[in-house]
């Protein structure tokens, strides 16, 4: 949506609080019926949600408040598909934080690398990627404008599931793997990821397939439904009317099952995946979740949640397989 000169990516509505301007990334109809959780905090959550403009005057100041989070919250800054220098590259994020971008000087340089190198993004705009928590817009001071059409990917990738597809113990909102994903396969990207409550509600699917801004989809289903709160028919009914309506769009949808996961639950994750492959195999481009991770290395200590290296070898064969796919869909 485009508020105040400024594209806020991933954002369908705003509402004005007393830290700032929320940025929901759902709209309200959705968030009414799904679990209160997602309702009322993490579709709140500022993680694939970035603020693109162009810099028409010298600089752009973008003031930005946040919750208190165990966790560090750094907005990482890009001009089109490069990070910014040094200087210019991140900001930790507090109350009331002003972040100063300047124009950058000699844009022919980036533009003729982003058109030689088939880049997704004009340089020309100015990319602000939130952290993995919640953000408020305060304000903008600069004379800016939105970016056009022309200067932003032709596609675009849409991403559901738990907190692993939204950016927990990524370190960096540029880590992620559906952020990786797109930038190996030269795209835009949806980030819904929604951390502990990605419960496949029937119509979070219905939502999904009524956007008309994606060219192509992935859902990760099953981890947030381990607990005691989710039978097996429950889940099972679950992942068949999710599957089913995703099945029916006529755009692409990869699936996958639980990661490989190294704490408790291990036999009910095992027959999650088998759920999953039962009804994804035949509907959508269904790979195990244990293809794309099972190295127990690669996990954090949390037992569940990948490190970077379990996210890049997500990304890396994700996209791999992504890639071979689309390249007959979209020759």
């Amino acid at each position: 949506m485009i508020f105040n000169n400024i594209d806020f990516h991933n954002v369908e509505e705003m509402e004005k609080c007393h830290k700032g301007y929320i940025m929901y990334r759902l709209p309200s109809y959705v968030r009414e019926n799904i679990n209160s959780q997602a309702r009322d905090v993490t579709s709140l959550f500022s993680t694939g949600v970035e603020l693109r403009f162009r810099i028409k005057g010298d600089s752009a100041t973008v003031t930005l408040s946040v919750d208190d989070s165990a966790e560090a919250q750094v907005a990482y800054i890009y001009y089109g598909s490069f990070q910014g220098e040094w200087q210019y590259s991140s900001r930790v994020i507090q109350n009331e934080t002003r972040i100063t971008i300047p124009r950058y000087n000699d844009l022919s340089i980036l533009k003729d690398i982003t058109k030689s190198s088939n880049l997704p993004f004009d340089p020309e705009v100015v990319r602000i990627v939130l952290p993995y928590g919640t953000c408020y817009f305060v304000d903008v001071e600069g004379e800016i404008e939105s970016p056009l059409d022309s200067q932003l990917p032709s596609k675009t990738y849409l991403a559901y599931g738990s907190s692993i597809t939204h950016g927990s113990l990524s370190l960096a909102a540029p880590y992620t793997y559906p952020f990786r994903i797109a930038q190996k396969l030269k795209l835009d990207y949806i980030n819904l990821g929604f951390a502990g409550t990605a419960h496949l509600e029937k119509t979070m699917a219905e939502y999904i397939v009524s956007r008309k801004d994606w060219d192509f989809a992935s859902v990760e289903m099953g981890i947030n439904m381990l607990g005691d709160d989710f039978s097996l028919e429950n889940f099972e009914e679950r992942v068949k009317v999710f599957t089913d309506i995703l099945g029916n769009d006529p755009r692409p949808v990869f699936a996958t099952s639980i990661f490989g996961i190294t704490g408790d639950g291990q036999e009910k994750a095992s027959k999650y995946r088998e759920i999953v492959r039962k009804h994804a195999a035949n509907k959508l481009i269904f790979t195990d979740g244990l293809e794309l991770l099972d190295n127990p290395a690669y996990i954090s200590a949390d037992l569940v949640h990948p490190t970077l290296e379990g996210i890049n070898q997500i990304s890396d064969r994700w996209s791999t397989i992504m890639k071979k796919s689309i390249k007959v869909l979209y020759p």
